[in-house]
């Protein structure tokens, strides 16, 4: 048995097929982007306007209303005992935060002996007479010459057999 509905939804899935398929992807992006996003905005601003009674009136977060000023007194109470728990008692975070500083600390001073004892040795190197370098070895080339003067003519070569 066929009816009237059965029909109106297969011209509906045609319609729904020629604009996926035919129109959409000729669009550009921005243009969809924007049209969805404005269709967003008011499929939002309709459900409001029709539930907003419904929002309103809705009865399990009245009852939690009453409890937030004593959940928020429980919770600073938690935050200050844990400050305090961890800030001043001696707990095995303290001592390896007193690790921590220490490594830092000494690592800070071995860069920086370091580095005095390089510069000390470099002003001392560049304050001495030339005589008292040592003299230089001799180092030979790893690598071949290059004739940079033949790659020219070549590549002046193929340019003119590639214009020619």
């Amino acid at each position: 048995m066929d009816s009237l509905f059965s029909g109106f939804l297969l011209f509906l899935a045609a319609i729904t097929a020629l604009l996926t398929y035919m129109i959409i992807p000729r669009i550009p992006v921005i243009v969809l982007t924007s049209g969805a996003a404005i269709a967003l905005a008011a499929g939002v601003w309709w459900h409001w306007s029709h539930f907003a009674v419904d929002y309103r009136m809705s009865t399990w977060q009245e009852q939690l209303r009453s409890y937030a000023s004593w959940v928020l007194v429980f919770v600073v109470i938690l935050l200050s005992y844990a400050f305090y728990i961890f800030g001043w008692s001696s707990s095995s975070l303290q001592g390896y935060a007193a690790q921590a500083g220490q490594a830092i600390r000494s690592a800070g001073r071995t860069v920086s002996s370091r580095v005095t004892n390089v510069s000390t040795r470099n002003s001392n190197i560049f304050a001495s007479s030339d005589s008292d370098l040592p003299e230089p070895i001799g180092r030979e080339e790893s690598t071949p010459s290059l004739n940079v003067s033949s790659l020219n003519r070549t590549a002046n070569r193929n340019a003119a057999n590639f214009l020619a």
